[in-house]
């Protein structure tokens, strides 16, 4: 596999960003100033406890934020492209995709990944990422319809509640749930754009060994 080390790196500096979620998100449901209810200065307590929570609030979207820019970073240094190219990162999941699109400026005679886009002339190089774009867009969502499903069945599993009763709780919240799971789409599609040569490189690399044998 000829993968750009750069490129490896991002996609597991972009997979440690639900790991960071969902360790701040425990963090704050130990640290809850409701259980001190009934104690000794419960209020002075609670405010401290407040913050405490704001303080990990904004420390974990804070390094949500670094590990983006440091994703889009070393897709950017992967192609070998001027930083000023990092400015797409701003764009969110559609600024990477077009960072993802990028050719090698310094490509490994390798990478076939690589050598595949530089076969396609502009017509059918622009026409083919149109089409991944679309196609990528689906699976993500797909991807998202099969989370969404496997979480409820866990949650019915691990508390009891029928998974009639969970999706009832998760329609009368229905905004909060499509703005979540529209960010689930939006990760999957991002995380598909960077797994893209990966796959490329580990499928043509087992077809090149197979074909030696």
């Amino acid at each position: 596999m000829a993968t750009n080390k750069n490129h490896l790196w991002a996609v597991i500096v972009f997979l440690m960003i639900p790991v960071i979620l969902m360790a701040g998100g425990a963090l704050l449901v130990v640290i809850d100033p409701e259980k001190l209810a009934g104690h000794t200065h419960y209020a002075r307590n609670f405010q401290l406890l407040q913050l405490a929570r704001h303080g990990i609030m904004l420390a974990m979207f804070g390094t949500v934020v670094i590990a983006w820019f440091v994703t889009c970073w070393l897709l950017v240094r992967s192609k070998s492209r001027p930083y000023h190219w990092l400015f797409l990162a701003l764009l969110g999941p559609f600024g990477l995709a077009i960072l993802a699109s990028l050719r090698d400026s310094s490509p490994q005679s390798s990478d076939l990944y690589e050598r595949f886009n530089r076969r396609l002339n502009v017509f059918f190089r622009a026409f083919y990422e149109v089409v991944c774009f679309i196609v990528a867009l689906n699976v993500a969502w797909e991807m998202m319809l099969i989370k969404r499903e496997a979480t409820i069945s866990l949650q019915a599993a691990m508390t009891g509640v029928s998974r009639s009763q969970i999706i009832e709780q998760q329609n009368a919240s229905s905004g909060m749930y499509a703005f979540s799971e529209l960010n689930e789409v939006m990760y999957f599609l991002v995380l598909l754009y960077l797994l893209r040569p990966v796959c490329v490189n580990v499928v043509g690399s087992l077809f090149k060994r197979l074909h030696r044998v």
